[in-house]
């Protein structure tokens, strides 16, 4: 059976993919099954992580230099359907051969972990790490994700997933970074050198945030453009107010963004000031373009909701 158009059938395969199908191959001659036998194993070994029951036909295919890189899934049933092991270093290989059929890696020019050090460097080592697994399907390297019974879709929406891996974006905290390092199969015994420089740009941004200009939170009251409706200050508004200033608060820690987080404490003595004088239309003005402010800030620094969301799946998402 001849190869579907453009799938490779032109392109003469890579030295790591020839070593797969010859390692592939040694496990079947190990195996002593025909093709047919290992479809049959199959059925019986497939397991939870998407390697399924797979037919004589595709058997065969994964170890069809023309057929190009098989998918990973198909990979691992093979091997697992041979019965005699070998699943780690054939998956090794796979990434490897995978890499090396997609050719992005040395494009990236991505630092070593160490030598991160701003934004860029993040987003072409991250993207890095994802070519070195072996570019999995988003929704698997979503599921890989998952951490201390914390499913991979709450950690890392399909979206985010693909920002990162296309170099569109940043994750929006270290969890998240975290969370698509494990997708791409990072060791933990890595992850300290990671957050290190995680926190290493995440200070940069924060030097950023400082050389932009803020008014203070006395000019912040005035800065209304339309007049307001008069608010009483009333015990459920102040509880409103200083809950929320705490809830920005947090949000401006986790995002590292420690020069937002002293301006939600200048306004919080603001706010005490404006108690005194019962002045609750002042107060709700300030939070307002603290909030703003919020917005601004963090759609800078790639934070935040994607408009790319808005309801549809992102392109490669599936």
């Amino acid at each position: 059976m001849n190869p579907p158009p453009g799938r490779g059938s032109t392109l003469a395969p890579g030295r790591y993919h020839r070593r797969l199908v010859g390692y592939l191959m040694s496990l079947k001659e190990r195996s002593g099954c025909s093709y047919a036998r290992l479809a049959a194993n199959s059925r019986t070994t497939s397991g939870t992580d998407g390697a399924g029951s797979v037919s004589a036909t595709t058997l065969k295919r994964v170890v069809d230099l023309a057929q190009g890189v098989p998918v990973e899934r198909a990979v691992t049933a093979f091997v697992r359907a041979c019965g005699v092991g070998g699943e780690e270093e054939a998956l090794r290989l796979w990434r490897t051969a995978r890499a090396e059929s997609r050719g992005r890696l040395a494009g990236l020019r991505a630092p070593h972990v160490d030598g991160i050090r701003t934004r860029a460097d993040l987003a072409a080592a991250l993207a890095a790490a994802y070519e070195r697994a072996g570019a999995p399907v988003l929704r698997v390297l979503q599921a890989r994700a998952a951490d201390a019974g914390i499913a991979g879709r709450v950690l890392l929406p399909l979206t985010t997933v693909w920002r990162i891996t296309g170099r569109r974006g940043l994750p929006a905290t270290w969890k998240q970074c975290a969370a698509f390092l494990r997708g791409c199969g990072v060791p933990a015994s890595q992850m300290g050198r990671w957050e290190k420089a995680w926190e290493r740009t995440a200070g940069r941004t924060a030097v950023r945030e400082r050389s932009l200009p803020r008014p203070s939170p006395a000019a912040l009251v005035h800065r209304v453009r339309t007049p307001s409706p008069v608010i009483r200050w009333t015990p459920e508004l102040e509880q409103s107010l200083l809950s929320l200033a705490r809830a920005v608060a947090i949000c401006a820690e986790d995002v590292k963004m420690p020069a937002l987080a002293r301006s939600v404490m200048a306004l919080g003595r603001t706010v005490d000031s404006l108690q005194a004088k019962r002045l609750g239309t002042a107060a709700v003005n300030a939070m307002s373009v603290l909030l703003r402010s919020l917005e601004a800030t963090a759609r800078l620094n790639g934070v935040g909701p994607s408009p790319l969301d808005n309801g549809h799946l992102a392109p490669g998402a599936g």
